[in-house]
């Protein structure tokens, strides 16, 4: 089997050799956001490097283990950037922000990094409780200014790292609301905002690190060897399944908040 995403890296350039694959120097701006990757064929550049070889067939697998193996085309490495990106380290405080499949993923990943403390900012049941089974310890369903407050109450001051996993304003506001002078935002929810300026937080010291996945290093580096020996189990992100004449549903219900993460069934 193979794995790809629809951003990729070439593996050569300096911003793949320092670990940035997902904003791979050879792909301009927006250019490593590929298109068409629902296309019956995609012409797949950089594919010697890019694409990730799992060993086997789909059939010497489990479905919770084909489903934990999707997770490492997208949301998987993409929570992990989170986490990395803020620089998780044994023993922190971590707040996550946003309860879907990337957050849930951030969760996991704050795990793997030794964090002490894991709050989920959520306000749906279902998502909590698979956050808590992921490895959160506490679950804040308050938002705004009451939301920053509980964490702060829960934390017994700030915390020491928040995984944005939205991109919204309102998300951005509370991660830097959360946060105790000298914390740090790793954040990966594409932005919807446009004004929030820097400068806003020269005087809390906060570091600012994020965007694109570094999909194939994490995969090739650990996660799929996570995966593999039944370390981590994202695969739990993808609630329902559906076949591709219902892909539209698909979309709708994870937009409806009906499922966290939809799985296609391609073909029997």
């Amino acid at each position: 089997m193979l794995l790809y995403h629809l951003r990729h890296g070439c593996g050569e350039c300096d911003a793949c050799r320092a670990g940035f694959d997902g904003t791979c120097d050879r792909h301009q701006g927006a250019s490593n956001w590929s298109h068409g990757f629902q296309s019956e064929y995609i012409r797949f550049h950089y594919a010697n490097w890019a694409l990730i070889k799992i060993p086997g067939q789909p059939s010497d697998y489990t479905e919770g283990m084909i489903k934990s193996l999707l997770t490492l085309a997208d949301v998987m490495p993409t929570g992990y950037h989170a986490a990395r990106c803020a620089e998780v380290k044994p023993g922190d405080k971590v707040v996550v922000i946003g309860d879907g499949a990337v957050g849930q993923c951030a969760v996991i990943a704050a795990k793997m990094r030794g964090a002490s403390q894991i709050i989920l900012m959520s306000r749906h049941e279902d998502r909590q409780q698979l956050a808590l089974e992921l490895g959160a310890t506490a679950v804040v369903a308050e938002r705004g200014e009451e939301g920053i407050q509980k964490v702060r109450e829960l934390l017994n001051g700030g915390a020491d790292a928040a995984l944005e996993c939205v991109g919204t304003q309102a998300a951005i506001d509370q991660a830097i609301g959360v946060l105790h002078n000298g914390g740090r935002i790793g954040y990966v929810g594409v932005p919807h905002y446009n004004n929030r300026p820097i400068g806003s937080t020269f005087a809390q010291n906060i570091a600012f690190a994020g965007g694109s996945a570094s999909v194939t290093t994490y995969d090739k580096q650990f996660l799929l060897k996570a995966v593999l020996d039944g370390d981590i189990q994202p695969g739990k992100v993808f609630t329902k399944t559906y076949h591709l004449a219902d892909v539209n549903l698909a979309y709708r219900d994870m937009q409806d908040r009906k499922t966290i993460k939809s799985m296609l069934i391609v073909t029997e």
